[in-house]
């Protein structure tokens, strides 16, 4: 009987031994494929800079180049997002004349330049180039996830162009986009958090009335910014231009490292 007990024991031993090999290997896997890409360029239409007039769309993309389902997915939703990105300065009306362009990269771009001819008809004395510019790349690979940039750039007139830059991640299992939020464990001290770290970087005592001073907070309510991801070091924080703060501040960045998160955040999940 005792024979038997240590047999079983051995057995479970060598199941368990095999199982995390199995799982370390196919976390080492994992992370390989959301390292091994390619850049995707494509450039739609022209700029003329000598007659400053025309209209082009340049794209930049990383994407992961593994032929499995993850990749796939990820690849797939980053397209969709470039398209989107371009057809968000489309005429709606012309979209919708044209459904393909929600699907087709060079589709939305034409429809971008037809835009921009119809206003140059309208308005022949105009000068200046409408330009949209969309490059992406990763910030982070571990066997758990793909941590994403996407820097947005577009003049269609006015007194400067538009810049963006959003933040992504990207599940390792599914290649789905995951929310940051999913991994947020006390939304409160997070907020509590970035609001120390905003006003030290931005040399403001606590005491100090953020509405008042300027920056955009009804009610002087703090918040947190639509992107925020995990990197190596910590959490990054990117209140892009207009969304805390006028234009002219520029885009507003801030890291929190981990050693403060404790309890906060499940970098667990990421690592």
């Amino acid at each position: 009987m005792r024979s038997f007990f240590y047999v079983f024991v051995f057995s479970l031993l060598v199941t368990l031994a095999a199982c995390n090999s199995s799982s370390k290997k196919e976390n080492a896997e994992t992370a390989q494929v959301l390292n091994e890409g390619m850049i995707k360029h494509e450039v739609f239409g022209l700029c003329d800079t000598i007659r400053d007039e025309g209209a082009s769309v340049r794209i930049s993309l990383w994407l992961p180049s593994d032929s499995g389902q993850v990749s796939k997915t990820i690849r797939d939703q980053l397209n969709t997002k470039a398209i989107e990105r371009i057809n968000s300065y489309n005429d709606s009306a012309s979209i919708a004349l044209d459904p393909a362009a929600e699907k087709n990269m060079k589709i939305a771009a034409d429809i971008f330049t037809k835009n921009y001819n119809d206003f140059k008809n309208e308005f022949p004395d105009a000068h200046g180039c409408w330009e949209i510019e969309l490059t992406g790349d990763t910030l982070m690979a571990t066997s758990r996830v793909l941590i994403y940039q996407m820097y947005h750039y577009a003049f269609t007139g006015g007194a400067h162009p538009n810049h963006f830059t959003s933040l992504h991640i990207f599940d390792g299992r599914t290649g789905k986009e995951r929310e940051m939020k999913s991994f947020v464990l006390d939304t409160a001290a997070l907020l509590k958090k970035a609001e120390i770290a905003f006003r030290k970087l931005e040399k403001l005592a606590p005491d100090v009335h953020l509405e008042e001073e300027g920056y955009f907070l009804k009610n002087n309510q703090f918040f947190l910014p639509a992107n925020y991801i995990f990197t190596r070091k910590g959490i990054l924080f990117y209140y892009n231009r207009y969304e805390i703060a006028p234009y002219v501040k520029g885009a507003i960045t801030f890291t929190i490292p981990y050693g403060e998160l404790e309890g906060i955040v499940k970098k667990e999940l990421i690592f």
